[in-house]
């Protein structure tokens, strides 16, 4: 007497989720100041290499950094969130990529606008050339100019 086996295959997702894992494999986020936007002829991303680690007449005002070790377990809980989303079906590798590079470049604008409250403050010089004692922003065009990009 012959036994017969009928298998089954039902794929409940996996091969979704393999592929949206297989799709952030490799990719990064870059969040920072790039580009050639210049403010009275030089570029914003020299105004903010010059204030994230200073010069001999600006001290540092490390907004990178201090986004970085502020928000950096809020990323991380925010990551696995859209890790978890992904898993589901309910989002694709590139739009939590999007989301969180979205989220880290406002917590980045943020900090900025903040600097007043955690920034070495401006020189009485500074204050009176710009009419504002707010370290890091002038017109707005540093803190505008913090992007994201999924590679």
């Amino acid at each position: 007497m012959a036994t017969t086996v009928k298998v089954i295959d039902t794929d409940q997702g996996y091969k979704r989720i393999g592929m949206n894992m297989k799709e952030l494999n490799g990719r990064s986020i870059k969040i920072g100041i790039w580009g050639s936007a210049v403010q009275d002829g030089v570029a914003i991303v020299d105004y903010a290499i010059y204030n994230e680690f200073g010069t001999s007449r600006i001290p540092a005002r490390p907004f990178m950094q201090k986004t970085f070790d502020d928000k950096k377990d809020e990323t991380m809980k925010f990551a696995e969130f859209l890790v978890g989303k992904m898993i589901d079906g309910g989002m694709t590798a590139q739009a939590a990529l999007d989301k969180i590079g979205f989220q880290y470049q406002s917590f980045v604008r943020a900090t900025i606008r903040d600097a007043k409250n955690w920034a070495a403050p401006n020189a009485d010089s500074t204050i009176a050339a710009k009419g504002s004692s707010s370290p890091l922003i002038d017109q707005g065009r540093m803190v505008n100019a913090v992007n994201f990009e999924v590679s």
